[in-house]
């Protein structure tokens, strides 16, 4: 009895001949792409660059308002006949006895150049400049923390991917020693030194453990793709394993402090903050008056840029706020809440950092001891199937015995791999937490 494994066999060659043509990739060279094709961090780069225009805007808005007006218009109504001929400088008593009543259709050109300079604005200018530059700072925070969630991604997608290499080079390790093993019961069924029974269950691990292969490659294929998407690339990846530079310390309240003080996300919280305290001073300062300069001159002439009745008209002008249906005073309240709000979000973000750095800490420690564990689980493992399968073959052990021990190696190196892909995590997943991750 043969098991039939020719057309697996072939799908195996397959997949090692894709991956021979991998490109082979470090975890530096795939940082330095992910920083410069990551979506993410471009999209926030070109809102904090927004955010830059929106400061200079708020800054221009001190400079003088110059704006150039030119009208054309045509009119026989006695007033504005009138209104216009005087602006040309036409107007005179033969005009108002004889014309006036009945007038021509009078054609006006008026070239207009307004000036408008701002000298108080109610505040509204001067705390402008100063929330434009809060909400500048916090966008480049934002971007900040955008590109430190990059790189953490990037640690669970380039050793993940790593990790579904090993997990498939261990599966198909395993498949090959239970097909030996397979082969092996077969040689001892025809010669009748073991039943049917046993046979069969040598049958069943070994299809087991080509379902294993299988589900180790699709997961080899998707870690892949996932990677592909943070470089923002179609190429088969191959990824050369290196040990991250992630410390660690055993000093929490190192990380505590760091995070408290460096977090990205809780700095840009303290800006947005600050904009609203800016915020409730433009409502108060809008009880103030404002108060610009104007200057104003024109040419009115009945042909195209004439210099008829050109003059300048300047001056000072100031409005105040008298009543406003108490708009003014729900405008403050409502300033004050928003910063009320925010206030208790930057606090409950401070729980959070905290709550997010005990987590991760605990979980290298955890992962830590995990590796250990796993490597002396694998050490066991090996042993114990390296004696099964010398017994096995002296016909002392049954073959369910030799596969049982196959499957308890198989897990435990698994397990270990896992462990080493879960301790990087962590660590990466700390220094995120502690706002330096780079």
């Amino acid at each position: 009895m043969r098991f039939p494994v020719r057309g697996f066999t072939l799908s195996l060659a397959l997949l090692f001949a894709a991956q021979a043509h991998a490109a082979a990739l470090t975890f530096a060279q795939a940082k330095e792409t992910a920083l410069k094709n990551s979506n993410v961090i471009k999209y926030y780069k070109a809102d904090e660059e927004a955010a830059g225009y929106v400061k200079n805007q708020a800054v221009g808005s001190y400079l003088p308002n110059i704006s150039l007006h030119q009208t054309l218009m045509k009119s026989n109504e006695p007033g504005t006949a009138a209104f216009a001929t005087a602006k040309q400088g036409r107007f005179d008593n033969s005009y108002f006895m004889n014309q006036m009543a009945n007038p021509d259709t009078v054609t006006t050109y008026t070239t207009q150049v307004q000036v408008m300079q701002p000298v108080f604005m109610q505040g509204q200018i001067y705390y402008g400049i100063k929330q434009a530059n809060k909400a500048y700072q916090a966008s480049r925070m934002q971007t900040e923390r955008a590109t430190q969630f990059t790189l953490y991604n990037l640690h669970m997608a380039f050793y993940g991917l790593a990790l579904a290499e090993k997990a498939l080079d261990t599966a198909n390790h395993s498949y090959e020693r239970t097909k030996r093993y397979y082969r092996n019961a077969a040689d001892f069924f025809n010669n009748g030194l073991i039943v049917k029974s046993d046979l069969m269950v040598s049958e069943s691990y070994l299809l087991m453990n080509e379902q294993a292969v299988k589900e180790a490659e699709k997961q080899h294929a998707v870690a892949m793709s996932s990677l592909q998407r943070l470089l923002d690339t179609d190429e088969p990846i191959k990824v050369v394993w290196s040990t991250p530079e992630l410390e660690f310390s055993e000093d929490i309240s190192k990380y505590t402090d760091a995070g408290l003080k460096n977090r990205q996300d809780l700095a840009a919280m303290q800006k947005y903050l600050d904009a609203a305290g800016y915020e409730t001073k433009k409502a108060k300062a809008a009880l103030l008056p404002s108060v610009y300069l104007f200057a104003d001159y024109q040419r009115n002439d009945d042909k195209f840029l004439g210099d008829n009745g050109d003059g300048t008209t300047y001056g000072i002008q100031a409005d105040m706020n008298l009543f406003k249906g108490f708009g003014d005073y729900n405008k403050i309240a409502e300033t004050k809440s928003r910063q009320i709000s925010l206030m208790h979000q930057i606090s409950d973000k401070k729980l959070e950092i905290k709550s997010e750095i005990k987590n991760s800490y605990y979980g290298v420690i955890a992962a830590s001891k995990q590796i250990e564990a796993s490597k002396k689980r694998v050490e066991a493992a090996q042993t114990a199937l390296a004696i099964t399968e010398n017994r096995f073959n002296e016909g002392l052990s049954k073959v369910t015995e030799l596969l049982d021990r196959e499957v308890d190696l198989k897990q435990a190196e698994l397990s270990l791999y896992i462990s080493e892909y879960q301790e990087i995590v962590e660590k990466a997943g700390l220094h995120l937490a502690a706002g330096d991750l780079h």
